[in-house]
């Protein structure tokens, strides 16, 4: 039997974000847009502080947008018996917000930033935590190589432009740690939720 879909009408709001990603990430849209969407330090210093969430769904190239929306879309496929539309909003709104605030006040060598990636780890993380109960076995695993990689970016000597002739550009391994700690505060504070609410239906469970 195929899995259990928590929200079949969430695959409408993720095609919408994706096909948004799309048409912003090409040209010649992605030409007029990134300018004005991309974070830039200097212009959210000077009042411009939408860039701190819009800079997440613009990317540096086609490849740098084709990765990170194959990935999101992905992230759907695998998840489609937690995934609903009001936990993919909630993840959209507090994660761009939050990583976006991360680089302001933590990165503070950071000028320049576009691309899904960064968040993108915290909706994996998020899901992975939300659907844990059903296999715990391969969520630990998987959310270990998460760990294990984010502490590898994390290295100095991690080489930031293995990805330089595909993206275009350096990987800002920071958006990735940011993301995923944003992705797991949404998925512990969700997880305490539902075990709360069940607790106050079942006063039996512990």
């Amino acid at each position: 039997a195929f899995m259990h879909i928590a929200d079949p009408k969430v695959k409408w709001h993720v095609f919408a974000l994706a096909l948004l990603m799309l048409a912003l990430g090409a040209p010649p849209l992605s030409e007029l847009a990134t300018p004005w969407l991309r974070y830039d330090r200097e212009l959210v210093e000077a009042g411009q502080v939408w860039r701190l969430v819009t800079c997440h769904l613009a990317h540096l190239n086609h490849w740098h947008m084709l990765m990170n929306v194959s990935g999101f879309v992905l992230c759907w496929f695998f998840f489609v018996d937690v995934l609903t539309r009001a936990r993919l909003w909630l993840w959209l709104l507090v994660s761009t917000v939050l990583v976006g605030m991360a680089f302001y006040f933590f990165d503070t060598e950071l000028q320049r930033y576009v691309g899904l990636s960064g968040i993108l780890h915290g909706f994996l993380v998020l899901c992975l935590l939300l659907g844990w109960r059903s296999n715990p076995l391969l969520h630990t695993l998987v959310l270990a190589v998460v760990i294990g990689r984010l502490t590898w970016e994390q290295m100095p000597d991690y080489d930031v432009y293995y990805l330089r002739d595909v993206i275009a550009g350096r990987v800002h391994v920071n958006a990735h740690l940011y993301g995923s700690l944003v992705g797991a505060l949404l998925g512990g504070s969700l997880c305490l939720a539902t075990h709360l609410k069940k607790k106050r239906k079942n006063p039996a469970l512990s």
